[in-house]
């Protein structure tokens, strides 16, 4: 908590070594003297001694009445009574003080010599050492780096209401564990200027933001605006092929009674605004109208907000191991480092030792209720995960979810709902984790963790499959009627295209067993999701696969058309010169549609570079082998172009984060410079706007690129 002023001589009288009548806002002996007084500087220090020092110098508030406590919390959007925290009385030794108000703040800038400028009294660093601690979410060493405490957010007012709120940049900075891990932190005294203007030094106002913003973790405040900014701006992220919103409408407000949800919810907001600096962008916000008090946070740049996510993972994971057993009086820290797919997995195997209670309607529901909140929560917190790390990591976080659904499948079947599809968070909680296994597959070359032939969970999914593998995008004919066709046709071409990755798998495991020699029966071993299928690819797998593309295809809605499309863009950054792009622009009416269409692109360019030689059908002649690659190059640049052109139509943020393999494998296969250089642009830009972590890719792509 804050401390007393530890000098209270100007700074002059200070290096003289002269006693100083601290006379505000000048002192008498250096107006005696004829010169200009420097000021007072006032350092202050940080401790954290618990709730005797709170009890201590809580009765000192004379000096400042309530009504600017008041009037302060109101402009910051926070509860007027922090006193209860601690956080609020300035203590130490030698005469007790209160926190300035901002008008007082503002009264006394305008006092001090013309000399002291703002930006000056901005400028200084403050130096926070990291706690040591178990770091949930990030591979970062601990260390200690300087803030610096610039581009202070403003107190809201009717002037700043009218001209909307423009956020500051932020610097990555380092700050104490609050809740869950460790709590306390001391601030490095700033160091005076010895040179001739006024010592640059931190405002009251600044070190109060600073401390504000660490106090309000955990606070209602600050969870009704990570929650906000989850509904908002990620949210969709998961929604993706689900019209009916189950993460951005149905997850928040199931928060209320489920605090696992709630800290999962917050930690991958906080983020998430960590990897974009504490910048929020606007989600259908006036140019006039002013933002709730829910969507602002103070001092929101200059947050660690990284420290933050930490701490709401390590009270998400804590929360959750106790609601999945009653017995957990503490949580061990064994289980706090489980994966949120472990954790479900223990809740299920407690569960189904007595599958009898789900023949029970109410107790049922209650049941797959509380499975779907938890599924909800292992979804949002892989994706915590998964933000900041190259896509090869990604399938050791879904490490678990093949055994996870099977014992789903079971105690559905198990139940009077045996032909019934799991419910709806379920489904979606489910087409999460399927689409970032073929994802990370697909980086890896390795199987999916779900198995393609199981087509009793696939169907519980909610897309229709016959016995011999054909899919059905009629609504009508499909277990679940409350899909609508664009969710089908998404959904069916994730099975779709998953299967393309197995067969890419299968290729590269033929293509090692034919360099080394080794049989199909040496390792590499078949893995769980190819197990029992043909050990080397053949043409007719590639022939049915190419089919089933193409009748999913020519099924699809009138949706999925694009409705704006530039064949020849020009580039109008370097008028008055007519530059035509490499790429056309396209954009769809719906975000689904834009993402499930860059996945059909991707989906046929796999298999056409992948196509198995056949020693019967294939071409016997050299000129037959060459208009064999020519066909195969018109369909390479076909695809290629249709998979920019979707993303440089700029589609919503739930489009672009899961495209970023896709560019990846349009980038392998580019040749001309101005395209590669759009591919780079492009991941580039999902990293600035989304958060998304890009640079391993382009570091990867490149690399190639100077190898040829």
């Amino acid at each position: 908590m804050p401390g007393v002023p530890s000098n209270k001589a100007c700074e002059r009288c200070k290096k003289r070594h002269l006693k100083c009548d601290e006379t505000r806002p000048k002192c008498q002996r250096c107006t005696n003297a004829g010169v200009e007084c420097p000021g007072y500087v006032q350092t202050r220090k940080f401790i954290d001694q618990g709730a005797s020092v709170r009890r201590r110098y809580a009765p000192y508030q004379d000096s400042h009445p309530k009504s600017h406590l008041l009037r302060d919390a109101e402009t910051t959007g926070e509860h007027p009574n922090l006193n209860q925290s601690g956080g609020q009385q300035i203590a130490g030794s030698g005469q007790p003080s209160t926190i300035l108000s901002p008008a007082d703040w503002r009264s006394s800038e305008s006092n001090q010599p013309d000399t002291h400028s703002p930006t000056q009294s901005r400028t200084n660093s403050i130096k926070f050492p990291r706690i040591n601690a178990v770091n949930l979410m990030t591979n970062t060493p601990t260390e200690t780096v300087s803030t610096d405490m610039t581009g202070l957010e403003q107190p809201r007012s009717v002037s700043s209401r009218s001209a909307g709120h423009t956020p500051p940049n932020m610097s990555n900075a380092t700050s104490p564990l609050h809740q869950g891990i460790a709590h306390g932190f001391r601030a490095r005294p700033p160091s005076s200027n010895t040179g001739t203007g006024s010592p640059s030094q931190p405002s009251e106002r600044d070190e109060f933001q600073d401390i504000f913003s660490e106090l309000m973790t955990g606070t209602e405040h600050e969870i009704a605006f990570l929650i906000r900014h989850f509904s908002e701006n990620l949210g969709p992220w998961l929604d993706i092929s689900d019209s009916t919103r189950f993460f951005q409408v149905y997850v928040p407000i199931r928060a209320i009674n489920d605090p696992f949800l709630k800290y999962a919810i917050a930690a991958l907001a906080a983020k998430h605004l960590g990897r974009m600096k504490g910048i929020k962008s606007p989600v259908g916000g006036g140019m006039f109208t002013s933002p709730a008090t829910m969507e602002m946070y103070p001092n929101a740049t200059q947050v660690d907000w990284f420290l933050k996510a930490t701490n709401y993972y390590y009270l998400a994971t804590s929360s959750m191991n106790s609601s999945v057993s009653e017995a957990y009086t503490s949580v061990s820290s064994s289980a706090i480092l489980e994966s949120p797919i472990q954790i479900a997995s223990r809740w299920l195997t407690l569960q189904s030792r007595n599958s009898s209670f789900l023949v029970e309607e109410p107790v049922a529901n209650t049941f797959w209720k509380k499975t779907e909140n938890i599924l909800a929560a292992s979804a949002i917190m892989i994706m915590c995960k998964i933000i900041d790390e190259p896509g090869e990591n990604w399938q050791s976080h879904l490490s678990g979810i093949r055994p996870l659904f099977d014992s789903l499948l079971q105690l559905r079947g198990s139940a009077s709902h045996a032909l019934h599809p799991f419910p709806q968070g379920i489904r979606a909680a489910f087409w999460n984790f399927a689409r970032l296994d073929y994802l990370g597959s697909y980086i890896n070359r390795c199987p999916t963790l779900f198995d393609q032939g199981n087509l009793s969970l696939w169907r519980a999914a909610g897309i229709s499959i016959d016995d011999s593998g054909n899919l059905s995008l009629n609504p009508e004919v499909t277990v679940d009627k409350t899909l609508s066709q664009e969710d089908l046709a998404a959904n069916s071409l994730t099975w779709l295209v998953a299967k393309v990755i197995n067969f890419l798998a299968e290729s590269k495991k033929s293509q090692w067993e034919q360099l080394t020699g080794h049989s199909s029966s040496d390792p590499p071993s078949p893995s769980p999701a190819t197990a029992g299928s043909t050990p080397y690819p053949s043409t007719f797998a590639w022939l049915k696969l190419s089919f089933d593309f193409q009748s999913w295809f020519e099924r699809l809605p009138e949706t999925f058309r694009p409705c704006l499309q530039l064949d020849h863009p020009k580039d109008i950054s370097k008028l008055p010169e007519v530059i035509y792009l490499s790429f056309p622009e396209i954009y769809y009416s719906l975000t689904s549609c834009a993402a499930t269409m860059q996945q059909y692109h991707f989906g046929r360019l796999a298999l056409s570079l992948n196509r198995p030689p056949d020693a019967v059908s294939g071409p016997s002649t050299a000129f037959d082998r060459l208009q064999g690659y020519r066909e195969l190059m018109k369909e390479t640049d076909y695809r290629c172009r249709e998979i920019c052109g979707i993303a440089l139509g700029r589609p919503q943020s739930a489009a672009r984060v899961y495209a970023i393999p896709l560019l990846f494998a349009v980038g392998q296969c580019l040749e001309n410079p101005e395209e590669r250089q759009i591919v780079l642009d492009l991941l580039r830009g999902i990293e600035a706007d989304l958060g998304w972590e890009t640079g391993t890719r382009i570091q990867k792509l490149q690399a190639s690129w100077d190898q040829r």
